[in-house]
């Protein structure tokens, strides 16, 4: 009985998560990837940067920012396969967000692989409203793809999770 219990619980939160990703909105962010938000988000233009910012109806803010690092940085593909798996260039990274974000504390930027590509996380709480901001960025070739989520302190969801884990390649 405890099994059979068990088994029936597991396809709920199963089959409740699954719901939750499969109503969501696909945006393709360009010829390589897209990516999966709560609602229709709303695409702004900058030169060499293009944001889709979205807010959930539980109040969490999403957004993707597609950055072309050559454009805005002057950094070619070239000059960031030197730098970008050193732990100088991330914290440099997190220099520059810190100062986008002032008030919130950020954690240690983590260099990682995404598929064959180089990631940075790092997460961050606000120091007022003690709100959590969770980011992911890949980067390819020279562009800079960066998903951040924050989640107001009341705020309990795993939205942010499914969020960050939908990021897909349109092809290899």
């Amino acid at each position: 009985m405890k099994k059979t219990y068990h088994l029936l619980l597991f396809l709920l939160v199963l089959s409740a998560s699954a719901k939750a990703q499969t109503d969501w909105v696909k945006i393709n962010l360009d010829d390589k990837l897209s990516v999966k938000l709560p609602v229709e988000p709303k695409k702004m233009n900058m030169t060499g940067i293009d944001i889709y910012a979205a807010m959930g109806k539980d109040s969490v803010v999403y957004s993707v920012s597609v950055i072309d690092l050559d454009a805005v940085a002057h950094l070619d593909s070239a000059t960031l396969a030197s730098m970008k798996d050193s732990q100088e260039f991330a914290d440099q990274m997190k220099v520059g967000m810190a100062s986008k974000m002032p008030n919130y504390t950020l954690g240690d930027v983590t260099i990682g692989k995404w598929k064959t590509y180089t990631s940075y996380t790092v997460t961050g709480t606000g120091n007022r409203n003690k709100s959590t901001v969770s980011m992911q960025m890949i980067l390819i070739g020279s562009k800079m793809y960066s998903l951040s989520c924050m989640v107001p302190a009341t705020v309990t969801t795993k939205n942010n999770e499914v969020f960050l884990g939908s990021l897909e390649t349109l092809k290899e």
